[in-house]
């Protein structure tokens, strides 16, 4: 733990950390609360991060904060693993969906039709297409064609990388030179789910379809250590096969895989679930602060 150092041994960590901690943002009060987490006590937050809480814990909180619109995060490493969920809420909404600023490029020509077509001009260095199908536009400066401009936000359709279809331009002016189409973001609503129902239905996002597997055995495996520790009273001993074993039994025995399990992950992943590395903490740390941030 980065905050303490050994003479604080003995002490709590909330009240040992608090002065270092405080020392990091002098903007930013920094209070202790050593009491249980109490309904009256959460209720005065707008976001709740939780960590090394029992599933048990983690489920009333999460509860209680999704019926009172509290944004609610559970963090926790476990070895060389770790888990981040996030309930924001039924009605959150995501100002900035492409988390960028919004693309503006000049105008080439803009056809007359139904539908139009619009040609634009693109940098050397850019290979990407810089709009997707359904993209929202508008238009400035355009010469000629003067009725596009300060319209509504107009549906694109991509043909290719330097043009774009859009409404009905067969009654407007002919188009001369100029102009910019620019893209209009508009703030997207998401609907979280409870943490209850995410267990039940874990949807498990990978950028490579060979790590789910993976993915989903380590959602199992965490799962199954919390029933490890709610049967033991305690998390299962390093490199102990007979804890490892019963681990992977409980993770046989939750719910219904939609793919077998990775048996050598969830082993050792319970051998070494035991144990703190400070670099991962730092990272889902790192992952969790930003969700705070949102």
């Amino acid at each position: 733990q980065f905050l303490l150092e050994e003479t604080d041994l003995g002490q709590n960590r909330a009240e040992a950390s608090q002065r270092a901690l405080a020392e990091l943002n002098p903007c930013v009060a920094v209070e202790v609360h050593t009491g249980e987490l109490s309904e009256a006590f959460l209720a005065s937050f707008q976001v709740v991060v939780l960590t090394e809480a029992p599933l048990e814990e983690q489920l009333r909180v999460g509860d209680f904060c999704h019926a009172q619109g509290i944004c609610f995060i559970v963090a926790d490493t476990k070895g060389l693993a770790g888990q981040l969920f996030c309930d924001f809420g039924e009605h959150f909404v995501v100002d900035d969906v492409a988390e960028g600023d919004p693309v503006s490029v000049p105008v080439q020509h803009i056809s007359q039709g139904n539908p139009g077509v619009v040609t634009y001009m693109r940098t050397e260095d850019s290979h990407d297409t810089l709009f997707c199908d359904g993209d929202l536009v508008t238009f400035s400066g355009v010469q000629g064609m003067t009725e596009l401009n300060g319209q509504e936000p107009i549906p694109v359709r991509v043909l290719d990388a330097f043009r774009l279809e859009i409404g009905d331009t067969s009654s407007f002016s002919p188009y001369r030179w100029g102009g910019l189409v620019s893209q209009v973001q508009r703030p997207h609503e998401c609907s979280h789910k409870p943490l209850c129902q995410a267990l039940e239905e874990p949807k498990i996002q990978v950028t490579n379809p060979e790590e789910l597997p993976r993915s989903r055995s380590l959602h199992a495996a965490f799962q199954a250590l919390h029933a490890f520790r709610k049967e033991r009273g305690r998390l299962p001993r390093p490199r102990a096969p007979a804890d490892a074993e019963r681990v992977l039994e409980l993770a046989r025995s939750l719910g219904a895989q939609q793919d077998p399990l990775d048996e050598d992950i969830v082993r050792a992943f319970a051998s070494v679930s035991a144990g703190d590395l400070c670099p991962v903490a730092a990272f889902v740390g790192a992952l969790a602060a930003q969700e705070v941030l949102k």
